[in-house]
């Protein structure tokens, strides 16, 4: 099998819309920069790490741009970890209709109160795609099995 990782390499975040505002606290532009710094890894660093396996895909991009690429493809299993609206309802609307019976998609953000977009796009999403199996992890994070 093949293994696709899309990813900005630019730090964790595109553009906080309301959506995404973090339910805890109002974060002010410098706390927001360093949180997206904290999820940053270079391009380089990433190669680096998994130069052993040949079955690995880099796509650099922000969300959805690249997707495309794979767009005839079919997949077992799906991990999102975006953080914000947007991109995790691009992700799952991409994804899902690609996605094998039975397949998994893993999104991180689910239940996290630093990430409430998140939540809300799969909530969306769940009430309007039929899925065998919802799960919410109870650390956050959950499951859905096509």
């Amino acid at each position: 099998g093949n293994f696709y990782i899309f990813d900005s390499f630019e730090g964790g975040l595109s553009e906080k819309k309301e959506k995404d505002k973090n339910l805890r606290t109002e974060l002010t532009q410098q706390q927001i920069q360093a949180e997206s710094n904290i999820f940053q890894s270079t391009e380089d660093e990433v190669k680096s790490c998994l130069s052993e396996f040949d079955f690995i895909h880099l796509y650099k991009g922000w969300i959805p741009n690249r997707f495309i690429e794979v767009e005839n493809k079919q997949f077992s299993f799906v991990h999102i970890d975006v953080d914000l609206y947007e991109p995790t309802r691009d992700s799952l609307n991409f994804f899902f209709p690609k996605l094998l019976e039975n397949g998994v998609i893993v999104c991180d953000d689910y239940g996290s109160s630093q990430f409430p977009g998140a939540k809300m796009a799969i909530d969306e999403f769940i009430e309007k795609n039929n899925c065998n199996m919802f799960y919410e992890v109870p650390m956050g994070g959950c499951f859905i099995i096509k």
